[in-house]
C-alpha cells in the first residue's frame, strides 16, 4: 500500500487513480473537520465540498522536502478552506442573494436595498402580506421573522436573541413553511 507522500507525489504528477485513492482515505477526515462548522445560507454539503477543495490544494501544493507530513498539512488545508467559507458567508457579502423569501408556493419578492420607490413599495406590499400570513407563527418565530425582515443576518439575529445560527436558520425554514 503506497503512502500518502507517494499518492500526492503521483496525483500532483496526473495520476488519476492516487488522487481517487487520497480523495477515499481523507473523506472521513474531511467530514471530522466539517462538523464544528455552520453556513446559514447553505448546507454541510456546501462545507464537505469546501473541504475537498482543501485537500485538492493540499496536494497540489505538497512538499515533501518540509518536514510536515502530507496529514498534517491535508488537514490545515482542509480546514483553512471550510473557514475560509465560513468567513465568506459570514461576511455578508452574500447577502442580496439571502435577502430573497419564497411565499405563495415559490413567488419571491426581495428585501429592498435600495431608496428606488418602487422596490420600496413592493418590498412593503410584501412585508404586509406576509405579516397577515404570520398569525400562526410561534413568540419566537414571530421575533425571528421580525429581525429578518429588518435585513439583519442570521449571526445578528442569532447574537440579539442568544441563539445559535442553526437555531434562527431552522426558525427561518419553519416559518417559511407555514407562510406558503
Amino acid at each position: 500500500m503506497r503512502t500518502d507522500e507517494e499518492l500526492a507525489a503521483a496525483a500532483r504528477g496526473g495520476d488519476a487513480d492516487a488522487f481517487d485513492a487520497l480523495l477515499t482515505r481523507y473523506k472521513s477526515v474531511v467530514l471530522t473537520c466539517v462538523r464544528p462548522f455552520f453556513l446559514s445560507g447553505g448546507g454541510r454539503d456546501d462545507l464537505v465540498q469546501e473541504g475537498m477543495i482543501g485537500l485538492y490544494r493540499a496536494v497540489l501544493k505538497y512538499d515533501s522536502s518540509r518536514s510536515a507530513g502530507f496529514k498534517g498539512f491535508a488537514v490545515t488545508c482542509i480546514k483553512r478552506g471550510i473557514i475560509d467559507a465560513v468567513r465568506k458567508d459570514n461576511s455578508g457579502k452574500n447577502l442580496a442573494l439571502n435577502g430573497y423569501v419564497p411565499i405563495d408556493g415559490g413567488v419571491e419578492f426581495f428585501l429592498p436595498s435600495s431608496n428606488n420607490p418602487e422596490d420600496v413599495l413592493i418590498g412593503a406590499e410584501a412585508v404586509e402580506e406576509i405579516k397577515q400570513r404570520s398569525k400562526n407563527l410561534s413568540r419566537l418565530e414571530s421575533i425571528i421573522l421580525s429581525k429578518y425582515l429588518d435585513g439583519k443576518t442570521y449571526s445578528e439575529i442569532s447574537g440579539e436573541i442568544c441563539a445559535t445560527q442553526k437555531s434562527v436558520d431552522n426558525a427561518i425554514q419553519r416559518i417559511r413553511k407555514k407562510l406558503q
